[in-house]
């Protein structure tokens, strides 16, 4: 036995090698643990691939960190090798790091909050929660879905907030323009479908007016806001045969689709009501 140690001892080579053998299982033993405490504290099986994978590169990183030091024949100023490692730890958990640094923006610049409704990377939705590395998201469908709840809960990573735009329908302003297209053949009185078509909007959309004013003036404060004509509004346009009107209107974004489809059932109903109009 001692002979086997003496010869250990004269050879560095096989003395790093088996240290390096020795504390590859014992990290990997490590590794194990740290898995199975994951696992059960750890419920959403999302979190815990993403958790495990961001594990695996600070493992790996630190590994290669270990074994330079150990196999490195020069000797380097324990600063150096903190270092190393500082920078290891920073690429392998820069992820962490990026969304920390977005959550002290959002906590700071707000440019969203819990209940607002935003659209970020093709997808829009209600945030209905803020956590340290991500924000959780109500997904809601497109415009042409007619803007209703999904169902699905979307986690958002906070460094999203550096690398796509983020638009928020619920910030500032508040409101946004809704477009409607009412196409009518080209013999039908276009001139009386527009001033009922105007009075449809005034009463759904023209009380809007004075707060949407009173509430650009107030966002004019942080924003560089210009005033603008919140009445609603109606354009003409003939194409492809048919007379095409384009009903412009303030609406909250939350009540849009409700809005749209009051509106449509007014505009059904005064066709129906008279033979001067009919759609196309």
């Amino acid at each position: 036995m001692q002979d086997i140690v003496q010869f250990i001892n004269e050879n560095p080579i096989i003395y790093k090698l088996l240290l390096s053998l020795m504390i590859l299982l014992i990290y990997l033993k490590l590794i194990r643990i740290i898995n199975k405490v994951l696992f059960k504290t750890i419920k959403d099986n999302g979190i815990y691939y993403t958790t495990r994978k961001r594990l695996y590169y600070l493992h790996s990183v630190v590994l290669i960190i270990i074994f330079v030091i150990l196999w490195s024949e020069s000797r380097l100023d324990l600063t150096i090798y903190v270092g190393f490692i500082s920078a290891g730890i920073a690429i392998a958990l820069r992820e962490i790091f990026t969304n920390i640094a977005a959550l002290i923006i959002i906590v700071i610049k707000r440019p969203f909050e819990v209940g607002d409704r935003i659209f970020v990377n093709n997808l829009a939705g209600d945030v209905i929660d803020q956590k340290l590395f991500h924000f959780v998201v109500m997904e809601v469908s497109n415009k042409i879905e007619s803007e209703q709840t999904t169902g699905k809960i979307v986690h958002i990573p906070n460094n999203y907030l550096f690398i796509h735009p983020i638009s928020n329908s619920s910030k500032g302003f508040g409101y946004i323009w809704n477009e409607m297209d009412v196409r009518l053949t080209i013999d039908s009185d276009w001139e009386e479908a527009n001033r009922h078509f105007q009075t449809i909007l005034n009463k759904y959309s023209e009380h809007l007016t004075s707060e949407a004013n009173t509430k650009v003036y107030e966002a004019s404060k942080k924003y560089l806001l210009h005033s603008q004509d919140f009445t609603p509004t109606i354009f003409l346009t003939v194409k492809d045969g048919h007379i095409k009107l384009t009903l412009r209107y303030l609406t909250d974004s939350r009540t849009s689709k409700a809005t749209e489809d009051l509106i449509w059932r007014e505009i059904l109903l005064f066709v129906k009501e008279t033979d001067k109009v009919q759609l196309t």
